[in-house]
Formats: C-alpha cells, sequence, structure tokens
C-alpha cells in the first residue's frame, strides 16, 4: 500500500459514509436502554423472551454489514503505514 489512501481500507470507507445514521441509530439504542427497553429474542422454540446482549457496535456493525475483524486488520495496516513514514531514512 503507498500512501494510505481510504479506498486501501474499504471496511473504514463503508463506516465512513453510514456514520451519520450509525450514531443516530446507536443513539437511539441507548435511549432505549435509559428508559429501561431491552432488545429480546425467542431462545429457538421458547416461548419466553431472552435479553438479546450484543454490544451497539456489534449491532451497528451488523447493520451495516460491517466486518469488525476487517476494522482491527485496517488499523494494525494504518498504524504499520505510519510507522513506516516515521522511520528515518537510511542514509
Amino acid at each position: 500500500m503507498a500512501t494510505g489512501t481510504m479506498s486501501d481500507y474499504p471496511e473504514h470507507d463503508k463506516m465512513r459514509e453510514v456514520k451519520p445514521k450509525s450514531q443516530a441509530i446507536g443513539e437511539f439504542l441507548e435511549w432505549l436502554e435509559e428508559q429501561g427497553i431491552w432488545l429480546a429474542n425467542h431462545a429457538d422454540s421458547d416461548v419466553h423472551l431472552s435479553p438479546f446482549w450484543y454490544s451497539k457496535e456489534k449491532i451497528l456493525a451488523k447493520f451495516f454489514d460491517i466486518d469488525l475483524k476487517k476494522i482491527g486488520e485496517e488499523k494494525d495496516a494504518m498504524v504499520d503505514e505510519l510507522r513506516a513514514m516515521n522511520e528515518p531514512s537510511p542514509r
């Protein structure tokens, strides 16, 4: 990778593109929690609801089809690129 353009980091591109919507949905999920409202689902054929314990980050990533593992890999690549740019050049 040459100079780290965002196109070198496609998952970050997706994240940046959905940021306004993601922010609004994240705030709404926080508001639900403040109101004592929790996401829940049916466990198999059980008639009772079970709390849905995914983090807001995982819920938003799944909704927007963002791979959090790839996000981590891209962050590592960005750090590596910054380190390489800051290394003194051989004389």
